[in-house]
């Protein structure tokens, strides 16, 4: 009987009106399995870093030849070949804040005992507590297997006995039948006796989880580098830093008959690489002046980290919401969740229904106005827009894990069509077979924005080959295409179509394009433009993670640069004209979690407190 009730009290610790259950044949319509009741996850301790600094190599770019080997020398001399950043312990603290909000989202209360202090982290806010429990007190700067050992030991040393005392409270059949007035007062009583307040040992008894989360030695490197394309608007040099963090959160469930809690599972989470840049009028060899530089970057590395690590843990049934389709129409349906559960706009939530006790996939539906559902007993819903497939009343909705960044690839021509180099009346270029790898992400979901919905945002970078010759006659010259490359950005809107999966998406991108050419006799041509296209495309959505893309644009130079250098050595500069023409791409994007430096345009996680 107690290992029941127990089962039952650790199925409540992640449900509410969301089921967080794998055995679907159990899951029904019954109105009594969607009363949303708040629990709490247990995180220990703070971030544990296992190194406590940073050493970044030094690339210096802005040098070449005899100059590079003559700077290498200075900096070698003057130990800047290596910058090394500590993090300080209140760095720690704050880094371990920003990662649990985005880990352990509002969906639960955290409890989140620190070496000084437990942190009380509930849907209105957080509060530090008397909370009278033994520190965690584990040393950084230690080894996986030994951070581990020492999460694991003060588990079951020290939270394991008291959680397993309160719930024999709970077990407890006298407990049982008294009012919930008269319980509050017996669980007072009993916190004292454990040395416990009673906030506290509410929270202790609903725990079903514990976390704590090691960071191996995170790895990057500092650069100085010749702006190049659009950066040159800023300055003519920058400096720049990239980080990856890779953190280790260990997960572990409190077993009631054991009366401890046994390791449940290992996630691991990556930021992806993270970069910030410091436009510079010159090249500065100085490791303090990039301290600021360095202390943001190593925020937007744990911020991404948090969030690529708080969406695989929704991967896992028993973090991730299930709830059921209700006010079922054409192209739209509802749920009972919304900010309560840190639902974000255009968030995507994948379709099931049942066959003979069977999970069957039927399409996914995307959050366009989250309800505001933080009052006890609210009946708010959430509106969720039907992309792809099909729903009706009562099928089961699962949160799918998301990130709201594709990462893709495409293909296609560019014209970039020569009238006039540096004054000189010019014919060729053509067009260039394109490849791109292209990065989207959905400013809605990002920014949870109604208002933003389903407007993305897109990076690109690629390259190209096959232009025609360019002849200037007036200089006897004719010169062959060598490479052509592009890096840009853009913003567009996806406009669905029915709920096929299938959108149209009118956009404009602002791109930088570079070409070089070099001649038989060795003289040489480069072509930069700044470039405005307007495009339309389309984008059909095979399931939330998959889609097929393409698009048609007008690219228009708005600005360039070019030099042509002849075989004498004689430069020849200005701008160069060129022909307008339709270019053309198709590709495919997929949804790999990892959000990298796009991390800074994160908003927080959906809060009551904020909403309301």
């Amino acid at each position: 009987m107690k290992k029941a009730l127990f089962a039952l009290t650790i199925c409540l610790a992640l449900t509410g009106n969301v089921f967080a259950v794998e055995n679907t044949t159990t899951l029904t319509s019954d109105i009594t399995q969607k009363k949303y009741e708040r629990k709490t996850a247990v995180s220990i301790g703070e971030l544990e870093f296992q190194k406590t600094f940073v050493r970044l190599p030094v690339i210096d770019n802005t040098k070449k030849g005899a100059a590079d080997v003559i700077t290498s020398i200075i900096r070698s001399a003057t130990g800047n070949t290596v910058y090394t950043y500590p993090i300080t312990d209140a760095q720690i603290e704050e880094l371990t804040r920003i990662f649990y909000k985005y880990v352990i989202t509002q969906r639960f209360d955290k409890l989140n005992i620190l070496p000084d202090q437990v942190i009380l982290m509930t849907k209105t806010g957080e509060a530090t507590l008397n909370a009278q429990l033994p520190q965690p007190s584990i040393p950084q700067g230690i080894g996986l297997n030994e951070y581990r050992s020492k999460v694991e030991r003060y588990l079951n040393g020290n939270i394991a006995p008291i959680m397993k005392k309160l719930m024999e409270i709970t077990l407890d059949q006298r407990y049982r039948e008294l009012p919930e007035q008269e319980k509050a007062t017996f669980i007072t009583q009993k916190a004292k006796e454990l040395g416990l307040t009673a906030e506290v040992a509410e929270k202790l008894m609903n725990s079903g989880f514990a976390f704590a989360t090691y960071i191996p030695t995170i790895e990057g490197a500092f650069s100085l580098n010749i702006s190049q394309g659009l950066e040159k608007l800023a300055a003519p040099y920058n400096a720049k830093i990239s980080l990856q963090a890779k953190p280790i959160l260990l997960v572990y469930k409190f077993d009631g008959d054991k009366g401890k809690f046994t390791f449940y599972k290992e996630i691991k989470g990556d930021s992806g690489a993270t970069i910030e840049s410091k436009p510079l009028k010159a090249p500065i060899y100085n490791q303090a002046f990039y301290q600021d530089l360095f202390n943001k970057v190593l925020f937007t590395t744990v911020k991404a980290a948090a969030i690529n690590t708080g969406m695989k843990l929704k991967e896992d049934d028993d973090f991730a919401i299930f709830t059921p389709a209700e006010e079922v129409e054409d192209k739209t349906f509802k749920a009972k969740i919304g900010v309560a559960e840190t639902i974000r706009i255009d968030a995507p939530f994948d379709i099931y229904e049942f066959e003979n006790g069977k999970k069957v996939y039927k399409g996914f539906g995307k959050a366009r106005e989250v309800a505001y559902n933080c009052e006890i007993n609210s009946t708010n819903k959430t509106k969720f827009a039907l992309i792809r497939g099909k729903v009706e009343e009562y099928d089961l909705l699962r949160e799918h894990p998301w990130s709201g960044v594709l990462f893709g690839i495409q293909f296609g021509t560019t014209p970039f069509t020569v009238t006039e180099v540096a004054g000189y009346t010019a014919d060729g270029g053509g067009d260039w077979n394109t490849f791109r790898v292209t990065i989207d992400a959905d400013l809605g979901y990002i920014r949870n924005s109604k208002t933003l919905s389903e407007w993305w945002l897109k990076l690109f970078a690629g390259g190209g080959s096959g232009g025609d010759d360019i002849n200037i006659p007036a200089l006897g010259a004719t010169i062959s295409p060598d490479s052509y490359i592009e890096g840009g950005l853009g913003i567009y809107k996806r406009i669905y179509l029915g709920t096929t999966g299938f959108a149209v998406t009118p956009g404009i991108d602002l791109s930088y394009r570079y070409l070089q050419f070099t001649g038989t006799a060795g003289d040489k041509l480069t072509i930069g433009a700044v470039t405005l296209t307007p495009h339309i495309g389309v984008v059909y959505n095979l399931t939330a993670n998959f889609e097929i893309n393409g698009e048609i644009g007008y690219p228009a130079n708005i600005s360039s640069d070019t030099t042509y250098t002849d075989i004498w050595g004689i430069q020849y500069t200005g701008t160069a004209q060129t022909e307008g023409g339709m270019n053309f791409f198709i590709g495919a994007s997929y949804h790999f979690g990892i959000v990298g430096s796009l991390s800074k345009l994160y908003s927080e996680p959906p809060s009551c407190r904020r909403a309301k």
